[in-house]
This record gives structure tokens, sequence and C-alpha cells, in this order.
């Protein structure tokens, strides 16, 4: 904790408003930024002239570590979800920063591994499952970062269908067919632009034992 405060007392706060850019693809990593609330996109420019979403994160992220560990460009935006606020160091308070804490250096460098380690597997991992379960773990991973009180309420993930095909490893017809029979079965309904998780305890449900069913939302649904 005193080593955070120590990094934080070497930047400044930001704020930014939704659909502001925290860092831009192809830009100098002069800095890094520690989120401290909200939700931001990462997001990579394809060659075919698209934007694909690479993750979604959120409070206690360190963002743009690598552009200022190798002095390169940055290889991905990173876009405001919503109102995001944070703290921004210079990439030469950054790398003075780790100077004087060999510890979390080396933390830093298990945390760009750990990334792309978390990366691959994910990517592997999406490939073994059929699309449904594997647009259903997306949704799962998405509600910590949308969601308070999923437990309770169901959630609400704020992401395009397209978006959700890039996150899933799918095609966006793929995609789209999975999501209407996941709202046949009562597990989602879709709305523009989000989707919405009738029950997280059927979600979880649906993702292990592959029966792809759900309540609903009904209040006599029962945990487990």
């Amino acid at each position: 904790m005193r080593e955070l405060t120590a990094l934080l007392d070497r930047g400044r706060p930001v704020e930014y408003r939704s659909g502001d850019h925290l860092m831009r693809q192809g830009e100098e990593g002069d800095c890094v930024i520690v989120v401290r609330a909200g939700v931001v996109k990462v997001l990579s420019d394809d060659h075919a002239g698209g934007t694909r979403l690479l993750a979604v994160c959120g409070p206690g992220e360190l963002l743009g570590e690598m552009a200022c560990l190798d002095e390169g460009v940055r290889s991905a935006s990173v876009l405001a979800r919503g109102p995001v606020s944070g703290v921004k160091i210079a990439r030469s308070r950054f790398v003075e920063y780790l100077d004087d804490h060999p510890a979390a250096a080396r933390e830093v460098t298990r945390q760009v591994t750990r990334r792309l380690r978390a990366a691959e597997n994910h990517a592997r991992a999406m490939t073994l499952e059929c699309v449904d379960v594997r647009v259903l773990q997306v949704l799962a991973d998405m509600i910590g970062f949308f969601s308070e009180d999923a437990a309770r309420t169901g959630a609400e993930v704020p992401l395009r269908q397209c978006e959700l095909a890039q996150l899933a490893a799918a095609s966006v017809v793929a995609t789209h067919r999975s999501l209407r029979r996941l709202c046949e079965r009562r597990l989602v309904v879709t709305r523009y632009g989000r989707v919405r998780v009738y029950c997280t305890n059927c979600l979880n449900r649906a993702i292990h034992s592959k029966t792809i069913t759900g309540c609903g939302g009904s209040p006599e649904c029962v945990p487990g």
C-alpha cells in the first residue's frame, strides 16, 4: 500500500468524460495512468481499418506501462466508457519510481507477463467452447465492471454485439445467433447497445454445466 501511495504521489489527478481518449495507439509512451474510478475500453486498430475491443479495465488497473518500459509506441488505445478518474504519472517519474522500488518493478513485470499469458489462455479457452458458452463467459466477465448488485437484480452489460463477438472470438453473425438462442432460453434479453442478464445464478450454472437455460429473472430461482 505504501509503495502504491509513493507511485500516486509522483503523478497528478486526471478526469475524463465518456468517449475521451486516455491513450492513443501509435503515440509515444510518455506516461502511465492508474485508474481510480470508472471503466475504460482497450481498443486496437486492425489492418482492415476497423477497431477491435481487446479488453475492459476498471479501478486499480495500471495502463500504458509496456510502452513506458520498452520506450516504444502505444500498441492500443484506451477510451473512457463513462466518467473516469485516475492519476497520470510521467514516464521519467514512473521509471524513477521503479528504480527506487525494486519489488514494485518486479511486480509490474509480473503483471505484464500475467496479462499476456491470460490473453493467450483466454483465446485458447474461447476456441474450445461452443459460441453460446463463450458469449455467456464474456457476459460473466463484464458484469464485474458494469453492475454492483448483480447477484440480486441481474445485470446489464453495455456492449454492442460486435464487441461481444470480438471478446468471445466469434463472428458477429454467430454471436447474433447465439444471443437469439440465449433470449429464447430466458437467460438474457438484448437491447440497443447492451445485453440484460436476467439472473447471474442461471448464467453461472449455464457456463459450468453447459445446460443453456435460465429462469427469466424469477425471484424463486435458487442459487446453486
